[in-house]
């Protein structure tokens, strides 16, 4: 059974890869979204329809649609089914709008004010729980709630706006850290626009001809307005445009090889899109527990010398 997976990849802002490291041949390869991976260990095979990760050895597609998606297992089953025996696009073919339900004009989402339980999990982050909620509108979920009969219990639930300060979407971040999925978003059958669509915090920094870009929501959290998030290391082309905004671009991902190499390529991209781009390595070294420091993880005293850092060097210079 032919399976267009490359085609699939592309009508549904998955960032896929069709060559280069950890691609078998004819193989669309993808960031598997079972085990955390941070490269594209995971791989659809178009030529029987099937799914496999080098790292965690994957699951049905279906299962990979619903996680990629964030689809119940029907609709996945059925966008599954949509492109049997298809003839694929031409390669790098990109989609020309963004992928979500035009029809859905207005987002709210769940959850009410944050609880002692949310508070200690920001705090214990090093967050402050009322600078969030006064800068992001974040509100927190219970253990019974759902979100248009979605589960969505005990999370932040945390807004994402589009560069006019609309809610066009929503994740929540899961305080238990017990859940399948530590960020979870609604079905996208269910929003206007695509998470990985969008810059979280860009409607903060468009007074600026400067941006300095992070992976997670957290690390934006954490060095404040002026910086945007791209939810990873993978960036849709939608995100490649909406960055070509500004004039001025830093790119400040971790420091493994894979995160810097893709920054490296996105610079190349937005660099010929006439944008001047520089690429730093954000290696903080380790905490107590052995694992790698990001932004989010850095106290007050860190992102003061790192803000001043990036802007002697790079802003002012």
């Amino acid at each position: 059974m032919k399976w267009d997976a490359y085609r699939f990849c592309v009508e549904n802002g998955v960032t896929c890869w069709l060559e280069g490291k950890n691609v078998r041949p004819g193989w669309v390869h993808v960031q598997c979204p079972l085990c955390g991976d941070h490269s594209n260990h995971g791989g659809f095979n178009p030529e029987d329809g099937s799914y496999a990760c080098w790292r965690c050895k994957g699951s049905h597609p279906v299962v990979i649609i619903q996680r990629l998606l964030q689809l119940n297992r029907d609709n996945a089953a059925q966008l599954y089914d949509k492109y049997k025996g298809s003839e694929s696009i031409k390669k790098h073919e990109l989609p020309t709008k963004s992928w979500g339900n035009p029809a859905v004009t207005l987002v709210e989402p769940p959850g009410i004010e944050l609880s002692r339980r949310h508070r200690n999990y920001l705090s214990g982050r090093g967050f402050d729980p009322d600078e969030l909620i006064r800068m992001y509108d974040l509100t927190g979920t219970g253990p019974f709630d759902c979100w248009k009969g979605v589960d969505f219990k005990l999370r932040v639930i945390i807004p994402i706006r589009d560069f006019n300060g609309v809610i066009v979407n929503f994740q929540g971040r899961d305080i238990t850290e017990k859940q399948d999925l530590r960020y979870k978003g609604p079905p996208i059958d269910m929003v206007p626009v695509h998470h990985k669509h969008l810059l979280y915090g860009g409607h903060l920094a468009l007074s600026s001809s400067t941006v300095v870009v992070v992976e997670g929501v957290m690390d934006m959290w954490k060095m404040g307005p002026g910086y945007v998030a791209t939810f990873g290391t993978s960036l849709h082309i939608h995100q490649i445009i909406a960055l070509s905004h500004w004039k001025n671009i830093i790119f400040l991902f971790d420091p493994e090889p894979e995160a810097q190499k893709r920054a490296a390529e996105y610079a190349r991209d937005l660099g010929s899109l006439g944008c001047h781009v520089d690429v730093l390595s954000a290696d903080f070294g380790t905490n107590a527990k052995g694992d790698a420091r990001d932004c989010g993880d850095l106290t007050p005293q860190e992102v003061d010398e790192l803000k001043a850092y990036i802007n002697v060097n790079f802003i002012l210079r």
